[in-house]
């Protein structure tokens, strides 16, 4: 057992936080809180909660589970208008909570959380968004009727993480001031930090460029716009985020590097000519356009679809390389530990590599997808080997006979949640078992194999999805009809 007080701490952005889609709401399934089972400690270690009506902003998951419920597979003409109320009020539902309601006040929680990731934040909003600039950024409540979105969602999970009891005493902390805490309360041993998507997600949830400018960098979040860093303004908030990340004093500090966020099926890849290019490294491709997830080939026009061109998705990727670079280059300098987790997802990437990814899943991940009935049948042998078949596409389900026990199976993906961002359960027990295998390399004392039986127990997208996913583009096309779920993408 490791000598310091609290054996893992975790500063990130919604992929440590646990985001899923469209929502956090399940903290205690993160791949932190994966690793800290583990570790021995997962009772002790703290999440927030954002358990109440499927978390914050939206649970696409609740929503159309709640769809299936009344509807079934599908939603026909006729019922589109009777369809739509009730969704609003679902969602009306969930706002009032977040801006008005029990989410919006104190909470009974640990003044110090264990996790202390937030969805949405860049490298930079570690150390710079307060519980107090947190709060100044969150506007008036309003009640509208066509935004059914909880206003200023990220602000209000940030002040949640960092300041639950609404406490005027923590007006100044940010993540990494409240790790600073933590250590002085008897010492980090592992420090986790993974930084950087959020430096250019929003290339590919919004499907278009802006970069940051030079004269907003030292401005805190609310006041500088813009998805993309070009890389010196990267390497600046990476450097001003690595000081203080080494003065929490972490007996060991593990980063993780910058997924290409062409590959998440948020942005769908299509050629419509067929046309495909060899990227810039073995085994990434190009699509002639990236646009949204339920917009197929057959249907993408661009004079009317949003989308971003191949030009500009290879862009972005030459710029996630480079802040790669600058991670490892820091790493190496300051002597923490380097997690690949960019490799891991170019080696799962399905349509990038002809349907024949060459990631293999760890063996105990395989044997608790066997020993799950409601899994079993996505584990194959293909020439003495064991597969899983899981990937990195967009879910697609299909029925099944009741003789099966199981309604519907997944057909195509399984690795990303329903926002086509953020991973599912079984997707962060993957980016568990990629830390896990850096905290093995580093010596990390009394670290138990992850609980895999557990993992796939709780993917309840895999294991128990809603109807309607047999009909999941049709659904998503319906529910964007009024413009919210592209609203809620840009949010990421």
């Amino acid at each position: 057992m490791g000598s310091a007080a609290h054996r893992l701490v975790a500063i990130g952005d919604s992929l440590s936080q646990g985001f899923m889609s469209g929502a956090i709401h399940r903290t205690d399934v993160s791949y932190p809180a994966l690793l800290a089972r583990a570790l021995g400690v997962g009772s002790r270690f703290d999440v927030p909660d954002f358990f109440a009506l499927g978390g914050l902003p939206i649970n696409l998951e609740r929503l159309i589970g709640r769809l299936s419920d009344r509807y079934g597979e599908a939603i026909e003409a006729w019922q589109v208008l009777g369809m739509g109320i009730f969704a609003r009020g679902l969602l009306d539902d969930v706002e009032d909570h977040w801006e008005r309601g029990p989410g919006s006040g104190p909470q009974p929680q640990p003044p110090r959380h264990h996790n202390l990731a937030v969805w949405g934040y860049e490298v930079d909003d570690a150390r710079t968004l307060t519980s107090a600039v947190c709060d100044s950024a969150i506007g008036a409540p309003s009640d509208s009727w066509l935004s059914q979105i909880p206003n200023d969602p990220m602000y209000r999970t940030g002040r949640r993480v960092v300041n639950p009891a609404l406490d005027p005493s923590l007006n100044d902390v940010a993540p990494l001031d409240a790790a600073r805490t933590l250590a002085a309360d008897g010492g980090v041993e592992n420090l986790i930090v993974f930084l950087g998507a959020n430096n250019c997600l929003g290339t590919v949830t919004s499907l278009e460029i802006q970069y940051v400018q030079a004269a907003d960098l030292d401005n805190t979040r609310p006041e500088r716009p813009g998805n993309l860093y070009a890389p010196e303004h990267f390497a600046l908030h990476y450097e001003r985020a690595a000081d203080a990340i080494d003065a929490v004093g972490a007996e060991r500090v593990f980063v993780g590097t910058v997924p290409h966020v062409t590959i998440p099926p948020v942005s769908r890849g299509v050629s419509p000519r067929g046309t495909l290019r060899e990227g810039l490294t073995p085994g990434r491709r190009y699509f002639e356009y990236y646009t949204r997830p339920w917009i197929w080939d057959t249907d993408f026009e661009a004079d009317r679809h949003p989308h971003l061109t191949r030009a500009e998705a290879i862009e972005i990727d030459m710029q996630i390389d480079a802040y790669n670079q600058i991670i490892r280059e820091t790493a190496t300098a300051r002597g923490w530990h380097l997690v690949d987790v960019s490799k891991v997802l170019d080696d799962l990437a399905w349509r990038s590599h002809d349907g024949h990814p060459p990631y293999r899943f760890p063996p105990e991940a395989i044997a608790a997808l066997e020993a799950n009935p409601r899994t079993a049948y996505l584990v194959h042998t293909h020439d003495g080997e064991k597969r899983v078949a899981l990937d990195t596409r967009f879910f697609h389900l299909v029925s099944t006979e009741q003789a099966l026990s199981l309604d519907y199976l997944v057909d195509e993906g399984g690795l990303f949640s329903l926002d086509g961002v953020h991973p599912t359960t079984i997707g962060y027990g993957i980016l568990a078992s990629t830390f896990r295998d850096a905290m093995v390399a580093a010596g990390v004392p009394d670290l138990a194999p992850l609980d895999w039986d557990h993992i796939v127990r709780e993917d309840t997208l895999v294991t128990q999805p809603p109807a309607m996913m047999v009909n999941l583009r049709k659904t998503l096309r319906r529910l964007d009809k009024s413009g919210w779920l592209s609203t809620l993408l840009e949010l990421f």
